[in-house]
């Protein structure tokens, strides 16, 4: 997984296209480390950064990462298909996808889906008080 080392002073600049996710060195572009993901290829890949992890969010996955360095800490299935909106608020990772919700504990752990039956389909946008994530449409 990590067949680079990192040596860049904080930040690490983390990009995600195409179910990989790479630390890269902001002042010279070059890529620290990287991770690819299982899934379907092409498919988006929704990030969340924070001092201490990277959540990434593929078609039917949820992988947290150690920031800066990249290193796998867990992986999970979630119950919804496509591309996720994440909000994280407190020790709950929210994880949004065609109108339903799923909520992950910062240990990768499933702690409930909302389908949200009868309202339809959609991209979801979601928020608490200071912190809002709007929706991502794109597919």
């Amino acid at each position: 997984m990590n067949e680079y080392r990192t040596t860049a002073a904080k930040p690490v600049l983390v990009v995600a296209f195409l179910n990989q996710v790479f630390g890269v060195d902001p002042a010279t572009g070059r890529v620290l480390w990287e991770h690819k993901e299982d899934g379907l290829p092409n498919s988006s890949t929704a990030l969340l950064v924070t001092p201490a992890a990277i959540y990434a969010a593929t078609f039917s996955r949820i992988t947290c990462l150690r920031y800066p360095t990249g290193e796998l800490l867990w992986q999970a299935k979630t119950a919804v298909q496509g591309r996720a909106t994440l909000l994280l608020e407190g020790d709950r990772l929210f994880v949004a996808r065609l109108g339903e919700i799923e909520c992950f504990s910062l240990t990768g752990q499933s702690l409930w889906h909302n389908r949200f039956k009868g309202k339809g389909m959609g991209p979801v946008a979601l928020g608490v008080p200071d912190n809002v994530t709007q929706s991502d449409d794109t597919g």
